[in-house]
């Protein structure tokens, strides 16, 4: 196992509770550090992996978000949508009982015969099967595999503050994704945007603010987007390495997780190239919708936006009771089918035409 994130070692565990022996190297010298993600996981993530406890990981639980654009908002309530997890300690968890080797970088690899070899920074050694879950620049993934995708800078800030947002989040839509602002608890926000100039965009947003304290913390990290071959001979791509993230907001715990226990499964069976199917059943259709809605989005005109802001505000309802956190093509088609939307379909449709 190439890497040490949540993904990777939720797959480890399953191999090794099976009998397994896994040996993951992990690049950075800790687990779970360098921080590179908001740490906001859904409800939908804690409900699946009970069998795993994250318990002393979570520091707040989110109720709902307010939505904005420039000055305009609505607000969405929702108990417990999701919670806010320290990832360290969350990624630390994953790892009891495993043997992972710290500060080792894996190079490359070459097949001879049946057996699998292995070059890093510290060692050359052979193994059976070869999992790349080494994240969104994945070495694995680009000796061998074919991929169509685009890479995201992120950049967040921890800051102690008097913000009034104990259990809500704010997303202020700002292309190509958003800026957000996440209550952590003891009054420190977790402040982020993701740009071509992330640091800057945050700066403004932060002036604009008027937010002032100095950073406790300084986070960024690259967001992975597309999609491509994940298996082939024996090796797998796995989380961020295989692109298994939320094309719209650019999360990717719950869906690695989900491909984790798919491969586990894959391996467990002996039927390797069951994975890829796995995963195109759990996650194909919302990546692959994700990522048209994704293009859609970020060739829209300014107005358009509006147009599509002002209508989501109308559908708050449907929003509260019927909006998923983890699964944002189906709660984009059901708006879709309301009969009100029907003025809003060209629109989408000349933006997506604008893709092409």
């Amino acid at each position: 196992m190439v890497g040490a994130g949540p993904a990777g070692l939720i797959a480890s565990q399953y191999l090794v509770r099976a009998g397994y022996k896994v040996s993951i190297i992990e690049e950075h010298k800790s687990i779970g550090r360098p921080v590179s993600c908001s740490g906001l996981i859904g409800r939908d993530f804690f409900d699946h992996f009970k069998q795993f406890d994250f318990e002393d990981s979570i520091k707040n639980r989110i109720d709902g978000a307010k939505i904005f654009l420039g000055t305009d908002s609505f607000e969405l309530k929702r108990k417990g949508v999701s919670f806010v997890v320290d990832r360290a300690i969350f990624d630390q968890s994953l790892s009891n009982g495993l043997e992972v080797s710290l500060d080792e970088k894996f190079q490359a690899f070459e097949r001879k015969n049946e057996t699998i070899f292995v070059k890093t920074n510290k060692r050359r050694f052979n193994t059976d099967l070869l999992i790349g879950a080494d994240g969104p620049s994945s070495r694995v993934r680009a000796q061998e595999f074919e991929f169509n995708l685009k890479h995201y800078k992120g950049y967040q800030v921890r800051i102690k503050s008097d913000l009034d947002l104990d259990n809500f989040v704010e997303v202020h839509i700002q292309r190509p994704f958003f800026t957000w602002i996440i209550p952590e608890g003891n009054g420190i926000f977790r402040i982020g945007t993701v740009s071509n100039n992330p640091k800057e965009t945050l700066g403004r947003f932060l002036e604009e603010r008027e937010i002032k304290s100095e950073p406790i913390e300084i986070q960024a990290g690259v967001i992975p987007v597309g999609k491509g071959n994940i298996y082939s001979d024996k090796v797998f791509l796995l989380g961020d390495a295989a692109c298994q993230v939320k094309p719209l907001s650019g999360g990717g715990v719950y869906y690695g997780a989900l491909a984790a226990e798919a491969l586990a499964n894959s391996i467990i069976s002996g039927r390797y190239s069951d994975y890829p199917l796995q995963c195109n059943k759990l996650l194909g259709k919302e990546i692959s919708r994700g990522l048209i809605f994704r293009r859609t989005y970020e060739n829209m005109t300014d107005n358009e936006i509006y147009k599509v802001f002002n209508f989501l505000k109308s559908k708050k309802q449907v929003l509260d009771d019927s909006g998923k956190f983890d699964e944002h093509s189906r709660t984009i088609l059901s708006l879709i089918k309301d009969h009100r939307s029907i003025s809003f379909l060209p629109l989408i449709f000349k933006a997506y035409l604008r893709t092409l």
